[in-house]
């Protein structure tokens, strides 16, 4: 299924000029095209208010969930022979892509993937038919989508994944209950303690997530308060953007054709749910820039300096190693000053907001 041309060669083999005469769509969909944006005139952050609903509870499920994600460093991994079967708990580095009603199921190619064999809710079926199976194998799985699955229209429907296993892992874990694991672990001298510090930090994490819901349910009113109409093309465009530099790269290296590539982006093109949340975040950036603009917002250099540290601080660099990436690649540094604008204009909205927490 591969249609990838070749540009055409001079005699002597040089292609003419070095100018590329073929991209392929995923190709041409990352590079993006130029769009206009509507004019929005900035909207009134008087009465601004939303209400955050409460949280669920911690469930015993999600603290034993969230001690294995924490524990995974310390496990120990053995690779699979090409001829050894693969097992419940085992990771499998795949390729992937789902088809549905003759169809490929949007979001559903993946490449160089790692992922745990464990039942996934939204894919009844999936990897239980991994097991047994070994490594460098191709398989062909038949499912039943569930009535939860993410796309609407696929609820309930049959799907068929080609499935290529690359390789495969056993992961071993270490008595989670040891003394010499909790010390290492370095979180409680007991297991009564050690998930007890768990559930604190899941706390704290829920805490951030709370947070961010507020923040997200604050721009969501402010972008509905913005008298804007979002051109149609500029969703697509926005949607052709975050393919081609995502599903869009998968589907290059599995030599999909020109057509199954404009197919896989046609599936992301409708699906209502994407392009709901495309067009809200359209909205937000316009009326975010609006506000701005209206009120003579600043951006200082202290205040990039913060949003440069921040960054470097959650991806785990050091100073040395981001100054060296800004001297290497200049246009991160128009990047970060777009990011250092938005947070600038979010931290403005945020200050005219009541926000309100259920059962605080």
């Amino acid at each position: 299924m591969d249609s990838k041309k070749s540009p055409p060669t001079t005699p002597s083999g040089r292609k003419p000029l070095d100018i590329p005469l073929y991209v392929s769509p995923a190709k041409q969909a990352a590079q993006g095209k130029e769009v206009s944006l509507p004019q929005v005139q900035a909207p009134s952050l008087e009465g601004l208010a939303v209400t955050v609903p409460a949280p669920e509870a911690f469930t015993v499920e999600d603290v034993h969930e969230r001690f294995l994600e924490l524990a995974r460093p310390y496990a120990t991994e053995r690779a699979r022979s090409p001829t050894e079967q693969i097992a419940w708990g085992d990771e499998v580095l795949l390729n992937l892509a789902g088809y549905s009603q003759g169809k490929l199921i949007p979001f559903s190619v993946k490449t160089d993937v790692w992922l745990p064999v464990e039942p996934e809710p939204l894919l009844p079926g999936l990897y239980e038919a991994m097991v047994g199976q070994v490594p460098t194998e191709g398989l062909v799985v038949d499912i039943t989508l569930p009535p939860e699955y993410p796309v609407e229209a696929l609820r309930g429907t049959s799907a068929r994944f080609l499935v290529h296993i690359q390789a495969a892992r056993e992961v071993t874990y270490p008595d989670l209950e040891s003394p010499e694991f909790l010390q290492q672990f370095g979180r409680g001298k007991t297991i009564e303690e050690t998930t007890e510090s768990i559930v604190e930090q899941m706390k704290e994490e829920h805490t951030q997530l709370l947070l961010l819901q507020a923040r997200q349910q604050v721009l969501v009113e402010v972008a509905k308060r913005a008298a804007v109409e979002i051109p149609r093309e500029l969703v697509d465009e926005e949607i052709r953007r975050r393919w081609g530099a995502t599903e869009g790269v998968s589907v290059s290296e599995l030599n999909f054709s020109d057509e199954e590539q404009e197919e896989a982006l046609n599936s992301w093109l409708q699906d209502e749910s994407l392009r709901d949340e495309v067009e809200m975040r359209l909205r937000i950036g316009l009326a975010l820039g609006a506000i701005v603009k209206r009120d003579g917002l600043t951006l200082t250099p202290a205040f990039v300096e913060k949003v440069l540290l921040d960054e470097t601080a959650s991806q785990g660099l050091t100073p040395a190693e981001v100054a060296a990436a800004l001297k290497a690649e200049p246009e991160l540094q128009s990047r970060i000053e777009q990011v250092a604008w938005h947070l600038l204009a979010v931290d403005h909205v945020m200050k005219k907001a009541k926000i309100e927490f259920e059962g605080a």
